[in-house]
């Protein structure tokens, strides 16, 4: 991707949030109808319609391109690219009144995702990433905080204990009895934390690829560390439905402990 098309990526990014935007702020401390999935999961109508128009977007400006979102799943040309997208990440804390729900959108080319959204309307908060590039609401973020190198002083955080198997919650009860202090819930909201110095790290189970894909670039731009619990790579799977477990931290000596004790 070239400066141009950059730029026309990112204008689009932000066509596509703003659209969202106006209808997942609606329903946002509003008497939500909500309905339960298959999987156990929320969902409401803004969920679904917010969802709805960011694919009708996509469609008409790049109607050969794949679309693979969290409520309607994959629209497949195969093509080598495709937009993630996750309407509403963290639907529990929109319907509570909590604003640390965001949109998570994501452009990948061949599986790897090379721009990256997180909007968090509730919250006036808009981060995109793409290769070096980190921005905060359309301007360069840059990171002004004390650099923890020890797990010991480590602030720990993870969506909630329900995403973990129960050989993982083992293993994260265990990381975080060696953390300085742990926090529970948060979201995707957790990962920008960790950019912004708030959370040394960040642990997580059961993801799925929306849930992480459209982060990885936003993260990689500001060289925070992002990987499985086996240092690997995260990528978009052949196998959609695949489960993500994921370690982010900003220290490397923090991300080696914690996959020690992960593994």
């Amino acid at each position: 991707m070239n400066e141009a098309e950059f730029i026309e990526i990112s204008d689009f990014m932000n066509l596509l949030a703003d659209r969202s935007k106006v209808i997942t702020l609606e329903g946002f401390n509003s008497n939500l109808t909500l309905k339960v999935k298959d999987d156990g999961s929320p969902v409401t109508d803004y969920d679904i319609n917010a969802e709805k128009i960011i694919r009708e977007t996509i469609t008409a400006k790049f109607p050969n391109h794949n679309i693979f979102a969290e409520e309607m799943g994959l629209a497949s040309n195969n093509s080598d690219y495709t937009w993630i997208i996750d309407p509403i990440d963290g639907t529990r804390s929109y319907i509570i009144g909590r604003p640390l729900w965001g949109t998570l959108i994501s452009l990948a080319f061949k599986g790897e995702p090379i721009i990256g959204m997180a909007d968090f309307p509730a919250l006036n908060e808009r981060w995109i990433g793409y290769k070096n590039r980190c921005l905060l609401n359309n301007s360069s973020f840059i990171t002004d905080y004390k650099s923890i190198t020890s797990i010991s002083e480590a602030t720990v955080a993870s969506t909630g204990p329900h995403l973990f198997s129960d050989i993982g919650k083992q293993k994260y009860e265990t990381l975080i009895k060696k953390s300085k202090y742990h926090v529970w819930s948060g979201d995707c909201h957790n990962y920008c934390l960790v950019i912004k110095g708030g959370l040394d790290l960040v642990i997580e189970e059961g993801l799925s690829s929306y849930d992480i894909l459209p982060l990885i670039p936003i993260l990689k731009a500001k060289n925070i560390i992002v990987s499985d619990w086996k240092s690997n790579e995260i990528n978009l799977r052949n196998d959609l439905l695949s489960k993500y477990s994921v370690v982010v931290a900003r220290d490397k000596n923090i991300y080696d402990t914690a996959i020690k004790i992960l593994n």
